[in-house]
């Protein structure tokens, strides 16, 4: 019966797309997309431009079975100094790669798991960082540092889609509310030092002339206080998300869903920088869309799709609560997509996001900066 099963399932399967003039289910297809994002360079968020590509391939193992292979490369130019500042923030190259099965346990219900990783990569940027001192009770601020942060990722996604409702006809679902859940963990490791200081002069100083001069007079008190910033440190954070998604038909050509996560962590998630959470991120769902500058709490984004002929307008919104209180981001986005044929389709994706981020001491009754940024992409999907 076995050996049966492929031809049946594709003689059924072409029978129903001849029943309902669809286009016909590709055995295989590539995709690519291509994207440009620009951010405002500021001390809440130091990095400005950066290209981004990312390429896809799905292959059908066979009618249950299907195997996804893809990856991405981030380019982060260099930025000047902010206003004000004395360290820039400079260029970093960022690659994640992605590997999973999908499979059609019943015509009902998808099951898919995710594998991601990305290797060491490393940014340097301008950041304040505060120098306890034993005999006062107040920290006493470092007016400017320029901050190493190196960070890799391995991860690791869990999911299953149910259809609800609608018809099944030759063990395909027409219609019906699409419900989707999924677990995902990351293990991110990170490295910080402190790779040069402004002194009270106002002149930036590297972190080798400061080994050398400690190692000169080892007993200065300044040097104790600045050994266990210019030496560094490694640590490691646990990220646990949940995600509840509803993709609901209003209609022949209209679809509405809405989409939820939380985000749960091993310890406090500020503790590992910026540059860690971008690099875990950055290459993570649609280029065209947002992307987070800190580590989040938890999303929230509704969506419409609407097709008219072989074009199709999907306007979203997202808002995003970040942990420790960092502060909150609201973003919104628009997809247009154009089926050329049976086997290409081609997209224009955008987003434009305003960053609230905390200056100092959390978002309660402290001042906030806005960082405004956004991203645009072109891709396609091709059939073979």
């Amino acid at each position: 019966m076995r050996k049966l099963r492929g031809p049946v399932m594709r003689v059924r399967r072409l029978l129903l797309l001849l029943l309902l003039g669809a286009r016909p289910v590709w055995a295989h297809s590539v995709s690519n997309e291509l994207a440009l994002g620009l951010s405002e360079d500021s001390p809440e968020s130091p990095h400005g431009t950066h290209i981004a590509n990312q390429l896809t391939l799905r292959f059908d193992l066979d009618d249950d079975w299907t195997l996804k292979v893809g990856g991405a490369y981030t380019y982060d130019t260099e930025a000047p100094p902010p206003t004000g500042a004395t360290f820039g923030t400079s260029s970093a190259q960022i690659l994640n790669a992605v590997a999973g099965v999908e499979w059609d346990a019943t015509p009902r219900v998808n099951l898919y798991l995710d594998v991601s990783g990305s290797p060491r990569a490393s940014q340097r940027f301008s950041s304040v960082v505060s120098v306890s001192v034993p005999t006062v009770p107040i920290p006493i601020p470092v007016t400017e540092v320029q901050l190493f942060n190196a960070s890799s990722n391995i991860g690791a996604l869990l999911g299953a889609t149910f259809t609800l409702g609608g018809t099944e006809f030759l063990g395909t679902v027409i219609g019906g509310t699409a419900l989707d859940v999924s677990v995902g963990w990351t293990l991110l490791s990170t490295q910080q030092r402190v790779d040069a200081i402004i002194d009270g002069q106002g002149r930036p100083v590297s972190r080798e002339t400061l080994l050398a001069i400690c190692r000169a007079v080892p007993d200065n008190r300044g040097c104790k206080l600045l050994e266990p910033y210019l030496k560094g440190g490694q640590d490691t954070l646990n990220q646990v998300s949940l995600s509840l998604s509803v993709l609901q038909p209003l209609g022949a050509n209209t679809d509405a869903g809405l989409l939820g996560s939380l985000y749960l962590y091993d310890k406090d998630p500020a503790t590992a920088g910026f540059f860690t959470f971008r690099a875990s991120s950055v290459a993570l769902g649609s280029l065209g869309a947002g992307f987070p500058l800190a580590p989040l709490r938890w999303t929230l984004s509704p969506t419409v799709q609407q097709r008219i002929g072989s074009w199709s307008l999907a306007p979203w919104y997202q808002f995003l609560e970040y942990a420790s209180d960092i502060g909150v981001a609201h973003v919104v986005g628009l997809r247009v997509s154009w089926r050329i044929d049976a086997s290409w389709t081609v997209w224009v994706s955008g987003s434009a996001q305003w960053d609230l981020l905390a200056d100092t001491g959390g978002t309660q009754g402290g001042r906030t900066t806005t960082v405004t940024s956004g991203r645009v992409a072109l891709g396609f999907r091709a059939g073979f």
